[in-house]
């Protein structure tokens, strides 16, 4: 006969806490009880807690603030360097629900077209992105005019498709002949400005990622630029570092590095 092994406490409590997150007793972003509150609910120790918390932490559904407690982690996605994915495409693969609302579209002025590096006129548009119902990026794009001429949701013919949910420019872009092909990414942070803390529901001041991307066909023509700011506890960016490029293998690789303080391994993730 079998012998039954009882689970350890910790995990036992981090079940508990688990499941209410998921019956919505906590929602994103909610404050967990403190590591005191628990011990009383539960009589259990504080280092019982502590483990729990640790292991929901580890599992990605809970996220520490210093000094400020643990709190439940919003939904977020998961970019790998070197899939080059737009947003929708993203959260559909990791089973997320993507919206967007248009926030602004009008020709880029002479300085956007400048900032972004675009040679002759464009247009700019800046959209509010969410996932599940929560508002996570803020995409400031900018589209040259000969490639927007060829889109029905730039030239006016179908504006009111940058506010439904299922619309990707990046499908667009391959519907009108431009198929993206290379994109070059540079990832920084930065202090939120006004109008990012009002749009993202972020405290002030709060820091946010800024991923700057510049989009080409296949002939090497520039398609589109984006300024995406996402708030910090929406997006990871996942990178694969190795010692020598000969040793990578597209099996069972090493694990990816997570600028969100996870590590997991390529060949655990959804395909």
């Amino acid at each position: 006969m079998q012998r039954h092994i009882a689970q350890p406490r910790y995990l036992m409590l981090a079940d508990d806490l688990r499941g209410r997150i998921e019956d919505g007793a906590f929602k994103p972003g909610d404050r967990l009880p403190s590591e005191a509150q628990l011990c009383a609910d539960h009589g259990v120790s504080r280092g019982t807690v502590v483990r729990a918390i640790e292991q929901l932490v580890s599992d990605g559904i809970v996220h520490r603030r210093q000094g400020a407690g643990s709190f439940v982690a919003r939904p977020s996605l998961h970019r790998r360097a070197g899939n080059l994915l737009s947003f929708s495409e993203s959260a559909a693969g990791e089973g997320k629900q993507s919206q967007q609302t248009l926030i602004d579209f009008k020709p880029a002025s002479e300085e956007q077209v400048r900032q972004f590096d675009c040679d002759g006129p464009a247009i700019y548009m800046c959209r509010l992105r969410s996932l599940d119902g929560l508002p996570c990026a803020i995409h400031r794009s900018i589209v040259p005019a000969h490639v927007a001429r060829r889109i029905d949701a730039l030239n006016g013919k179908e504006p009111q498709a940058l506010n439904e949910s299922g619309f990707s420019l990046y499908h667009a872009l391959d519907e009108a002949g431009f198929k993206v092909r290379e994109a070059r990414e540079r990832v920084t942070t930065r202090l939120a400005s006004t109008e990012e803390t009002e749009l993202l529901g972020l405290d002030d001041p709060a820091a946010v990622m800024v991923v700057f991307r510049r989009s080409y066909d296949g002939s090497g023509r520039l398609v589109e630029a984006v300024e995406a700011v996402y708030h910090g506890e929406y997006y990871t960016y996942d990178m694969r570092l190795v010692s020598a490029p000969s040793e990578v293998t597209d099996h069972d690789g090493p694990s990816i590095l997570s600028l969100g303080g996870r590590v997991s391994n390529p060949a655990n993730r959804r395909k």
